[in-house]
């Protein structure tokens, strides 16, 4: 055998192995990728077939509080309205955080209500409407991606004041000073 022919089995062994090496990487990746689709597309009809028919909303809900004064956080009314009508309401007092002095943190004190009821609340003689309690549907997500099966989580409230909830934090400069709570 010639030089040549050597380093041309060589050459066909080398391009024999980092062709097998990008095949290994190409499904490993197609295989992630494939994993993926799958899941995001249970999760689709996870929202669709279950999230989406929840009714009720259990358990409680945390309500985030921004600019309020220590005094202000002392008497803090709850009120649900189912309809048109409220139906319960509720005093709490909030403890304040002393690692961030400007936004504080309270359970909401109604356990089970309806996904369609409003949650009134009464706080630096601010009133702050809450709607569009929904549920979303998602994965624990680990080290290497999803672990378990897909679940619907309380993704919480969408509208404040009727408008987008967007952080869902009551700001206290946003909230209403003149709205008319309805009958019992």
């Amino acid at each position: 055998m010639t030089a040549r022919k050597i380093f041309k089995v060589i050459a066909i062994f080398i391009a024999v192995i980092i062709a097998l090496i990008l095949l290994l990487v190409a499904f490993v990746w197609g295989s992630v990728e494939w994993n993926h689709y799958s899941k995001k597309k249970e999760a689709i009809r996870m929202q669709k077939e279950v999230c989406d028919t929840i009714k009720t909303v259990d358990g409680k809900l945390t309500i985030y509080l921004d600019g309020f004064n220590k005094k202000e956080l002392q008497k803090i009314h709850f009120y649900l309205q189912q309809d048109k009508v409220l139906t319960k309401d509720t005093v709490v007092s909030a403890e304040p955080n002393n690692n961030n002095k400007d936004l504080q943190t309270i359970i909401m004190p109604f356990e089970n209500f309806n996904v369609n009821d409003k949650i009134i609340v009464y706080v630096g003689k601010r009133f702050y409407v809450l709607s569009g309690f929904s549920y979303t549907a998602g994965y624990n997500y680990g080290m290497f991606g999803p672990v378990g099966s897909c679940e619907c989580r309380g993704g919480g409230y969408e509208k404040i004041n009727e408008k987008e909830s967007g952080s869902g934090t009551l700001i206290k400069k946003y909230g209403l000073l003149d709205y008319q709570l309805p009958p019992k």
